[in-house]
């Protein structure tokens, strides 16, 4: 039976909570979670400075959790796009310089969180995946930014959340990273779609893809060896299983593998070696 990672997930104390989400991946067979924080307003937070740090806060208490059920944790935090988004459109259009200053403060914890050891990366940072404020974008991408500096100081990684725009997303990002001076193994793209996995391939950048079966028997039947499994489980109790829960990877991966094509060993590349390739940890 192949071990199984969960390369992006969210825990909180609102929902399930980091133990039983551990325990129970644990019993499927579950060896290692890359755990992403969430914004304020799920653990009960309100919008501002105040409560984007209470939240890094929350999220590493819960990484905490995780650890202590026997799963090997990667404790990331950041600022999701959506979030930032959100305080655009409460500051309003003429006072993009007030969201600027109060993501720039939570950054700054950020950055010390990571140098005191209690945050492993950054994650989630990127563009909202929907039609938005045009300086939406633009505060998002000063952000990301800011964020690949971060990442690029403290040599930590950090996972991505984009749009699905295929070359026109992968490059316009490469061009961020460089531009950062961050080297590209320490990007990963998350939540990748078919048609923008090829392309991440393509410009040698790690991505975690949703386990399904279908996304992972696609992107195997194209080629694709960058990748990692997750479960980008929310944790929500008003959306249980919401997008889905990690430990039904392993009914997922035995799919993929019950329909033959000598999938396994691109599998187990997916699901321990490029972990242990990104993260550092040792293996199951």
């Amino acid at each position: 039976m192949l071990p199984l990672s969960d390369a992006h997930a969210h825990v909180s104390p609102s929902g399930l909570g980091a133990e039983a989400v551990a325990r129970k991946f644990r019993g499927v067979g579950g060896w290692f979670m890359a755990l992403v924080s969430l914004p304020p307003n799920h653990y009960g937070f309100s919008a501002g400075l105040e409560g984007i740090i209470k939240s890094f806060e929350s999220h590493v208490v819960e990484c905490g959790r995780a650890r202590g059920e026997g799963i090997k944790v990667a404790c990331l935090a950041g600022i999701h796009p959506a979030y930032v988004d959100e305080l655009v459109r409460i500051a309003g259009s003429h006072r993009t310089g007030k969201v600027l200053e109060i993501v720039g403060k939570a950054l700054d914890h950020l950055r010390k969180l990571i140098l005191d050891g209690r945050v492993d990366g950054l994650g989630e940072f990127g563009r909202p995946h929907y039609k938005t404020l045009p300086e939406s974008v633009v505060v998002n991408e000063i952000i990301l930014l800011k964020a690949l500096e971060i990442c690029r100081d403290t040599n930590t990684l950090i996972h991505l959340h984009t749009e699905q725009g295929g070359l026109a997303t992968v490059a316009s990002v490469n061009y961020l990273v460089r531009l950062a001076e961050v080297p590209r193994n320490k990007v990963v793209f998350h939540h990748v779609s078919t048609f923008l996995a090829k392309t991440v391939e393509e410009f040698e950048y790690m991505m975690s893809v949703l386990g399904r079966e279908d996304l992972l028997t696609n992107i195997l039947e194209a080629g694709v060896t960058r990748a990692l499994v997750e479960s980008d489980f929310i944790d929500d109790p008003k959306r249980p299983g919401t997008v889905m829960y990690p430990w039904d990877i392993r009914g997922e991966v035995e799919k993929v593998l019950s329909k033959g094509g000598g999938y396994e060993e691109v599998l187990t590349k997916y699901l321990v070696d490029n972990v242990v390739l990104l993260y550092g940890v040792p293996p199951p």
